[in-house]
């Protein structure tokens, strides 16, 4: 599923507006490479402000590997680079706020029968030395660009945390909610997880490696 990364776990502002409905969380906890990739995904139902029942996908993904704190903080202001770990078609920086924010957009060439969509997104970027970590947080800011013929995600919130633990290791956290802004078979989106948040942790050290 080209939509990967997108599907997260967190508790957002952009999401305190949505009334979860009534439904339990179908939630299931995966470990992947033996234990090295720890992924926990949940589906349930909320309603928009506009009061349409939509599927709410959560997920949380966590491991750790032998690379390069700083080559990760440099990979995530590449916004470039962020198609090859998240399976966009398409990534890019379209405003430049300040050093640490920018307004970036994905677009995304989703395969048959699923309709092409994208996403604008605020990026904050935050570090605190004392903690040794960098986050980088993206939420959803449909109106902050053009838009096109194609279907625009409205709840969109994911957070990327990759902490320092020393001797040249780092964990990365990525975390994140959101709802698919097009129509998918709920066969399709199960078939995604834990696959998807996993393929894109794994492509993160690649490209932080090379």
């Amino acid at each position: 599923m080209t939509f990967k990364y997108k599907l997260g776990l967190l508790t957002s502002l952009i999401f305190f507006s949505l009334r979860l409905s009534a439904q339990e969380k179908d939630c299931t906890t995966k470990e992947l490479d033996n234990g090295k990739i720890i992924v926990q995904y949940c589906f349930s139902k909320f309603l928009d402000e506009d009061g349409n029942d939509l599927l709410l996908i959560e997920d949380s993904t966590i491991t750790e590997a032998q690379i390069d704190f700083e080559k990760c903080v440099l990979l995530m202001k590449n916004v470039q680079k962020h198609k090859l770990f998240t399976g966009d078609s398409e990534s890019k920086i379209v405003k430049i706020i300040s050093d640490n924010e920018w307004i970036i957009y994905y677009y995304t060439d989703n395969p048959w029968p699923v309709e092409n969509s994208d996403c604008v997104s605020r990026m904050t970027f935050t570090e605190n030395k004392d903690e040794k970590t960098a986050i980088f947080e993206l939420v959803a800011t449909p109106s902050e660009y053009k838009k096109g013929d194609v279907n625009r995600m409205k709840h969109f919130n994911v957070i990327y945390t990759f902490k320092d633990l020393g001797n040249g290791k780092v964990r990365i956290t990525m975390r994140g909610k959101s709802s698919p802004p097009v129509k998918v078979p709920m066969w399709l989106v199960k078939s995604a997880f834990p696959k998807a948040p996993a393929s894109a942790v794994r492509d993160i050290v690649k490209l932080v490696k090379e």
